[in-house]
């Protein structure tokens, strides 16, 4: 049997669905007020548009792309809520550099309390993934607030994120820099890893249960990334997915798990489980070494791509990469 898994509850802000269209947006050129006065910044976003009426100082992130993107700028960020358990080691990923922001940790935006976000005198909440206008609108009473901007999707790209922080805070010109560096990167990883182009990869959790929950549609977030360094979703894996984003698949179905790579993630903590999944040793990845284990300290580097996380997404995938054979 099969049926969706929910891994929003399962990895709290690391969600499905990237969109790759920029979201709509105005602000002025970084150079373009002589006088340094700000001019209004419309974003638009899935539940509509928000206004930014003045250079915000005081700046609440609920996702790590915001707050990476900010901390590329070199604007301060007076918090940022991270998800329990899944935030980083001290609650600050590998990735992301030290900062003075408040940590708040929480699991899933309905559990922040309006007066608790209030308290911190936002003048501006970049959000992300909201759940739902209701939602939008509960935690839009404190401040101004960007939910996703990209409609029909869950989570936008780091390039949309980088680029609209830019435009926000009159930086459009160093958050053009900063992305056309990562996507430079992303482009030398296909250069150095031709044996990779082309392949098929495989995302996995295999949760306490003992099953396997699987990346299976082009649209998730993982797949994006990994598509951009030249790899494809494994097409048996989509085959069983019937329109579901991620689904679970019994231990017993590790054929479909036959990648030339796979990414996987043990939510116990201990990548040797999987070798207790019937006819394991025989995958192609295993017998290759092909195998990239994360957790939960790393997991959100390929399922939330960031500014920062890319790079370290990479570095990542590169060494099982190169195991690959040509």
């Amino acid at each position: 049997m099969r049926r969706a898994f929910d891994h929003g509850k399962i990895i709290g802000s690391v969600l499905v669905a990237l969109s790759l269209l920029a979201a709509g947006c105005s602000s002025p050129d970084d150079e373009s007020s002589d006088n340094g006065a700000y001019e209004p910044v419309v974003v638009e976003h899935q539940f509509g548009s928000t206004t930014i009426d003045s250079d915000p100082m005081t700046v609440v992130t609920l996702t790590g792309s915001w707050t990476d993107s900010l901390l590329a700028l070199d604007e301060p960020i007076k918090a940022r809520y991270v998800t329990e358990g899944y935030a980083g080691e001290n609650n600050r990923f590998e990735w992301t550099p030290e900062n003075d922001a408040e940590v708040i940790t929480f699991f899933g935006t309905e559990s922040i309390s309006v007066p608790q976000l209030a308290a911190l005198a936002p003048d501006l909440i970049l959000a992300g993934y909201l759940g739902s206008e209701d939602e939008y609108k509960r935690i839009s009473q404190v401040a101004p607030t960007i939910p996703v901007m990209a409609k029909d999707a869950v989570m936008d790209s780091w390039q949309d994120v980088t680029l609209t922080a830019g435009r926000i805070f009159g930086k459009e010109d160093k958050a053009q820099s900063l992305v056309d560096d990562v996507e430079s990167q992303v482009a030398d990883f296909k250069t150095d890893h031709p044996a990779a182009q082309g392949k098929t990869f495989s995302f996995g959790q295999l949760t306490q249960e003992g099953q396997v929950g699987v990346v299976a549609d082009d649209t998730d977030p993982v797949s994006k990334l990994m598509s951009s360094m030249g790899m494809v979703l494994d097409p048996k894996v989509k085959e069983v997915a019937e329109g579901q984003t991620r689904v679970l698949i019994s231990r017993e179905r590790t054929d479909l798990l036959n990648s030339d790579l796979l990414i996987l993630w043990p939510l116990g903590g201990d990548p040797a489980a999987f070798e207790s999944l019937p006819g394991w040793s025989n995958r192609t990845a295993v017998k290759s070494g092909a195998v990239v284990y994360v957790n939960n300290n790393n997991a959100a580097a390929l399922s939330e791509p960031t500014i920062y996380s890319v790079p370290y997404a990479l570095n990542l995938i590169g060494a099982a990469a190169d195991k690959i054979p040509a």
